[in-house]
């Protein structure tokens, strides 16, 4: 039997790379590119390496557990909620594997045993398609049926030194951030917002990465802004700051909002893109 390392590795990184994306977006985490890359091209590796026959344990138990807490760690890391990434994750792969399976009994695929191993003569391409099929069904499944819609969703008014942006926020129960000074509920936005409202600052994603810097440079270019710091934990972090800004006026449907400080996160809210903020799960007016 003839093997060739190239196709095992670009095969087998691509189906990676689409079930990484399936946990990702199962979860809703915000896990960065260059990590579901780093993991793709792990699993390709661990692929070619399972094909030669000093390292073939990599292809059994418990050997092959290896390469899957290997790419685990590179993409979603090892510490607080990262195991259920982990475990959504480990439920994607069964779920690819079964299907795979029951495509190949309903084309009779022919097999062949190998040593311990039973292999089915399946193409790239078709694994390729099994994996696009997994990752576009859940795409279409949380598009279809988990989209937010009707009074979740809230439209929201931001004012800050004359200029007024307007964006869609979802109402989140599980959204607690508040004022750690005054006790304020605190709304979170995408960073995007932030710029539209201070256009002349060019503000980047880079920078809001970086909350402590952003407020030395704010401090300094307008000081009558007030940039606050608000600590924050959230599910797949440890936590850290958010750079959070106090509006002159916020509305929620038109009617007055309980809150004052707007949280900007440098990470995505909604996978979706059909809201940019967050506000309080019970609305509360003054």
């Amino acid at each position: 039997m003839t093997v060739y390392a190239d196709e095992v590795f670009f095969v087998n990184a691509a189906v990676d790379f689409l079930l990484l994306k399936t946990a990702v977006c199962l979860t809703g985490s915000g896990t960065r590119p260059w990590r579901l890359w780093a993991g793709a091209g792990l699993g390709g590796l661990a692929a070619v390496a399972a094909c030669l026959p000093a390292l073939d344990w990599l292809g059994r138990l418990p050997g092959a557990a290896l390469p899957f807490f290997a790419l685990g760690i590179v993409c979603f890391g090892w510490r607080g909620p990262a195991w259920k990434r982990w475990l959504w994750f480990f439920c994607v792969c069964c779920s690819f594997a079964g299907l795979t399976l029951a495509v190949c009994g309903l084309l009779r695929i022919p097999a062949f045993s190998f040593g311990e191993r039973i292999y089915y003569r399946v193409t790239g391409r078709l694994l390729l398609l099994l994996a696009v099929l997994v990752f576009g069904g859940v795409r279409l499944a949380l598009n279809r049926f988990a989209r937010h819609r009707g009074r979740e969703l809230v439209r929201l008014s931001l004012t800050l030194e004359g200029r007024t942006r307007v964006c869609t926020a979802l109402r989140d129960t599980g959204n607690t951030l508040s004022d750690p000074v005054s006790g304020e509920p605190v709304l979170v936005a995408r960073w995007q917002v932030a710029a539209r409202l201070l256009p002349e600052l060019g503000l980047t994603r880079a920078q809001f990465e970086d909350p402590a810097a952003l407020l030395v440079r704010l401090g300094t270019e307008k000081p009558g802004l007030r940039v606050r710091l608000i600590p924050f934990r959230a599910v797949g972090t440890a936590g850290g700051l958010l750079a959070a800004l106090p509006m002159d006026r916020i509305t929620e449907n038109g009617r007055p909002s309980a809150a004052r400080l707007v949280a900007f996160s440098p990470t995505e809210l909604s996978d979706g893109g059909s809201y940019e903020a967050l506000c309080q799960g019970e609305l509360v007016f003054r």
